[in-house]
Formats: C-alpha cells, structure tokens, sequence
C-alpha cells in the first residue's frame, strides 16, 4: 500500500541518526534485515560531501 509516496507495511521504518562530529542530522528508510555494517555505509555514502 502506498501512503505520501512511500510503501507502507513492508516491515521498514525512518531510523534517526545524529553525527555529533560533523553535526548533522540523517534519516534513513530501514528494514530488520540491513545490519548495522550496511546502516554505516548508506550513512558514509549520503554523508561524502564532507
């Protein structure tokens, strides 16, 4: 089903992720099975600019 443009009830949620050092503030769209090494590169890969 879709709502405001996004799938919902596939088992994903808005995880909020705050870089103290840079200080910047991320959400990220996750799911139960992307582990914590895969949160840190989609972070590193939204982050390059820096």
């Amino acid at each position: 089903m879709m709502s405001d443009g996004r799938l919902v009830g596939d088992g994903s949620w808005d995880l909020h992720v705050q870089v103290t050092d840079l200080q910047v503030e991320r959400v990220l769209r996750v799911k139960s099975d992307l582990h914590i090494g895969g949160v840190m590169l989609r972070l590193v890969e939204e982050l390059g600019e820096y």
